[in-house]
């Protein structure tokens, strides 16, 4: 399985530790690959825009040097545009594809205006505003207060585990180059026509108590998100579980087992629209 992980400040491929060593000790054959995306982590990128096509270039080689054999790719949250574009790029190299917290359907099915993201990178991100806003939100109070309000059911579960992993991967600033283009939008497009025409088994993991990120009145929230997904891809299988954005950290048994049932029975009707607690 190839997991790609979100992207924000501090995220990287470590966002998948406690995932694999929960894998790990009930399954020790099936091989999975946890590159940092670009900009990410160790994986360094110069002060230049990304799209969902730049992250997913390196990620297409990495499957081609280490399996060339059909992989499923395993998106969190927004990287699920990241997987669809490795699935347009290589079809032959993708088994399947499991999207965890995928965003709303209406955030994947309206385009962000191009001219607004350049002006939000321009303006706001390239200069002295972008280089302490990013200081700013790297701040362990931040990265605190952030996870609470977005990210965590539980306020309970954001940990010294979960900080000092955000803190270590933030210190890199060049690392604020790949968020920012997050930030901006340039994965925001209509991504609708490639993702309901996936050919491969496609796996849906919600959290129960799933929210959007930020403040708005336009957010759906956990149950209209699944009955949307069900009615736009009813060939899909999907679960939930408790949690709310980040179920492979804040959930890690629940959302394990439940993809390792799903890989032993990916086209079982049984498991679709399933609740587990």
């Amino acid at each position: 399985m190839l997991l790609i992980h979100p992207i924000g400040v501090g995220l990287s491929s470590r966002f998948w530790d406690r995932f694999i060593r929960c894998w790990q000790a009930s399954d020790d054959t099936t091989t999975l690959l946890a590159p940092d995306l670009l900009g990410c982590g160790v994986h360094e990128h110069p002060n230049q825009q990304l799209a969902p096509e730049d992250w997913a270039a390196p990620l297409v080689d990495l499957l081609r040097d280490q399996t060339n054999t059909p992989t499923v790719l395993v998106s969190q949250g927004a990287s699920l545009p990241i997987a669809l574009a490795v699935a347009k790029s290589a079809p032959e190299l993708v088994a399947g594809l499991v999207a965890i917290s995928p965003p709303s359907w209406r955030i994947l099915e309206e385009p962000f205006p191009q001219t607004q993201s350049q002006w939000i990178w321009r303006l706001l991100f390239q200069g002295p505003i972008g280089f302490w806003f990013y200081r700013y939100a790297r701040r362990r109070a931040f990265l605190k207060s952030f996870s609470v309000n977005n990210l965590f059911a539980n306020n309970k579960d954001v940990d010294d585990e979960w900080l000092d992993t955000l803190e270590q991967e933030a210190a890199n600033m060049s690392t604020r180059w790949a968020t920012f283009s997050f930030l901006a939008g340039f994965w925001r497009r209509n991504w609708i026509s490639q993702w309901q025409k996936i050919n491969q088994p496609v796996w849906l993991l919600f959290g129960q108590e799933a929210t959007g990120i930020g403040r708005s009145k336009q957010w759906d929230d956990a149950q209209e998100r699944i009955q949307t997904y069900a009615q736009q891809m009813p060939t899909a299988v999907s679960a939930s579980i408790h949690g709310r954005n980040v179920l492979p950290y804040e959930s890690t048994s629940e959302c394990v087992s439940q993809l390792q049932r799903w890989l032993l029975h990916p086209s079982n009707p049984s498991n679709n629209h399933s609740i587990s607690h």
